[in-house]
Protein backbone atom coordinates (compact mmCIF):
# COMPACT_ATOMS: atom_id res chain seq x y z
CA UNK A 1 0.00 0.00 0.00
CA UNK A 2 1.39 3.39 -0.92
CA UNK A 3 1.79 6.31 1.46
CA UNK A 4 -0.65 9.20 0.92
CA UNK A 5 0.13 12.79 1.89
CA UNK A 6 -1.47 14.33 4.97
CA UNK A 7 -3.00 17.22 3.05
CA UNK A 8 -4.75 14.86 0.62
CA UNK A 9 -6.23 12.86 3.50
CA UNK A 10 -7.41 16.13 5.10
CA UNK A 11 -9.16 17.21 1.88
CA UNK A 12 -11.04 13.90 1.86
CA UNK A 13 -12.11 13.79 5.52
CA UNK A 14 -12.54 17.46 6.49
CA UNK A 15 -16.24 17.79 5.62
CA UNK A 16 -17.53 14.25 6.15
CA UNK A 17 -16.32 11.68 8.63
CA UNK A 18 -17.90 9.68 11.42
CA UNK A 19 -16.25 11.75 14.17
CA UNK A 20 -17.60 15.13 13.02
CA UNK A 21 -20.14 17.04 15.13
CA UNK A 22 -21.60 20.02 13.30
CA UNK A 23 -23.50 22.68 15.24
CA UNK A 24 -25.99 25.23 13.98
CA UNK A 25 -24.70 28.42 12.43
CA UNK A 26 -25.57 31.54 14.38
CA UNK A 27 -25.08 35.18 13.50
CA UNK A 28 -22.86 35.72 16.54
CA UNK A 29 -20.54 32.71 16.48
CA UNK A 30 -20.74 31.30 12.96
CA UNK A 31 -20.59 27.60 12.17
CA UNK A 32 -18.78 25.48 14.74
CA UNK A 33 -17.47 22.02 13.93
CA UNK A 34 -16.07 19.65 16.54
CA UNK A 35 -14.32 16.36 15.98
CA UNK A 36 -14.13 13.43 18.39
CA UNK A 37 -11.39 11.30 16.83
CA UNK A 38 -8.45 10.01 18.80
CA UNK A 39 -5.35 12.12 18.39
CA UNK A 40 -7.28 15.40 18.34
CA UNK A 41 -6.15 17.39 21.40
CA UNK A 42 -8.62 20.25 21.17
CA UNK A 43 -11.59 18.40 19.58
CA UNK A 44 -11.72 21.03 16.85
CA UNK A 45 -12.18 20.12 13.20
CA UNK A 46 -8.96 21.60 11.78
CA UNK A 47 -5.92 20.23 10.00
CA UNK A 48 -3.55 21.25 12.81
CA UNK A 49 -5.29 19.17 15.48
CA UNK A 50 -6.60 16.32 13.31
CA UNK A 51 -5.66 12.83 14.40
CA UNK A 52 -6.91 11.31 11.15
CA UNK A 53 -5.03 13.48 8.68
CA UNK A 54 -1.71 14.01 10.43
CA UNK A 55 0.88 11.28 10.35
CA UNK A 56 2.23 12.61 13.66
CA UNK A 57 -0.55 13.05 16.21
CA UNK A 58 -0.55 13.45 19.99
CA UNK A 59 -3.38 12.51 22.35
CA UNK A 60 -3.74 12.48 26.13
CA UNK A 61 -6.46 10.29 27.61
CA UNK A 62 -7.55 8.83 30.90
CA UNK A 63 -9.12 5.41 31.29
CA UNK A 64 -11.74 4.01 33.65
CA UNK A 65 -9.02 3.05 36.17
CA UNK A 66 -8.12 6.75 36.57
CA UNK A 67 -4.77 6.49 34.78
CA UNK A 68 -3.55 9.10 32.32
CA UNK A 69 -1.78 8.11 29.09
CA UNK A 70 0.14 9.91 26.37
CA UNK A 71 -0.50 8.42 22.92
CA UNK A 72 1.60 9.26 19.89
CA UNK A 73 1.21 8.10 16.32
CA UNK A 74 4.14 6.35 14.64
CA UNK A 75 4.33 7.63 11.05
CA UNK A 76 6.37 4.66 9.84
CA UNK A 77 3.71 2.17 10.89
CA UNK A 78 0.80 3.78 9.05
CA UNK A 79 -0.14 0.51 7.35
CA UNK A 80 -0.39 -1.44 10.63
CA UNK A 81 -3.18 0.20 12.67
CA UNK A 82 -2.66 -1.98 15.74
CA UNK A 83 1.01 -1.00 16.02
CA UNK A 84 0.43 2.59 14.91
CA UNK A 85 -0.05 4.15 18.36
CA UNK A 86 2.62 4.20 21.06
CA UNK A 87 1.17 4.53 24.57
CA UNK A 88 3.14 6.03 27.47
CA UNK A 89 1.62 5.94 30.98
CA UNK A 90 1.98 9.16 32.96
CA UNK A 91 2.31 7.84 36.52
CA UNK A 92 4.57 10.37 38.25
CA UNK A 93 3.67 13.73 39.76
CA UNK A 94 2.32 16.56 37.63
CA UNK A 95 5.62 18.38 36.99
CA UNK A 96 7.52 15.26 35.91
CA UNK A 97 4.64 14.09 33.73
CA UNK A 98 4.47 17.48 32.00
CA UNK A 99 8.16 17.09 31.15
CA UNK A 100 7.40 13.67 29.64
CA UNK A 101 4.57 15.17 27.57
CA UNK A 102 6.86 17.92 26.35
CA UNK A 103 9.79 15.62 25.56
CA UNK A 104 7.90 12.68 24.01
CA UNK A 105 4.97 14.33 22.26
CA UNK A 106 5.91 17.93 21.75
CA UNK A 107 9.65 17.87 21.07
CA UNK A 108 11.17 19.83 18.22
CA UNK A 109 11.30 16.65 16.13
CA UNK A 110 7.68 15.58 16.62
CA UNK A 111 4.90 18.18 17.09
CA UNK A 112 6.31 21.28 18.80
CA UNK A 113 3.25 23.33 17.75
CA UNK A 114 1.01 21.27 20.07
CA UNK A 115 3.01 21.94 23.24
CA UNK A 116 0.58 24.37 24.91
CA UNK A 117 -2.51 22.36 23.92
CA UNK A 118 -0.95 19.13 25.22
CA UNK A 119 -0.13 20.73 28.57
CA UNK A 120 -3.71 21.99 28.95
CA UNK A 121 -5.17 18.62 27.96
CA UNK A 122 -2.88 16.80 30.41
CA UNK A 123 -3.94 19.04 33.30
CA UNK A 124 -7.62 18.51 32.43
CA UNK A 125 -7.23 14.73 32.14
CA UNK A 126 -5.32 14.59 35.44
CA UNK A 127 -7.95 16.69 37.20
CA UNK A 128 -10.73 14.49 35.78
CA UNK A 129 -8.97 11.31 36.89
CA UNK A 130 -8.40 12.68 40.40
CA UNK A 131 -12.05 13.75 40.72
CA UNK A 132 -13.25 10.31 39.62
CA UNK A 133 -10.87 8.67 42.11
CA UNK A 134 -12.25 10.86 44.89
CA UNK A 135 -8.93 12.56 45.69
CA UNK A 136 -10.21 16.08 45.00
CA UNK A 137 -13.68 17.56 44.76
CA UNK A 138 -15.20 18.62 41.47
CA UNK A 139 -15.51 22.31 40.66
CA UNK A 140 -18.84 23.84 41.59
CA UNK A 141 -21.10 24.69 38.70
CA UNK A 142 -22.24 28.26 38.43
CA UNK A 143 -25.93 29.05 38.57
CA UNK A 144 -26.89 30.95 35.43
CA UNK A 145 -29.68 33.40 34.76
CA UNK A 146 -32.29 30.74 34.21
CA UNK A 147 -31.46 28.71 37.32
CA UNK A 148 -34.55 29.80 39.27
CA UNK A 149 -37.15 27.15 39.80
CA UNK A 150 -40.86 27.92 39.85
Amino acid sequence: MSRVSDSLIWQVVKNNNSFLHKREQTARSGAVQFSAETGNLMNVNSFKYSGLANSKAVDITSDKDNRVYLKTKAPRKCNAPRKNVATTPLRKDRVRSEKVVKSRGCSSFYRADLSAAAKIKYNKALRDARVRAGIVKAARTKAGRNSRTA
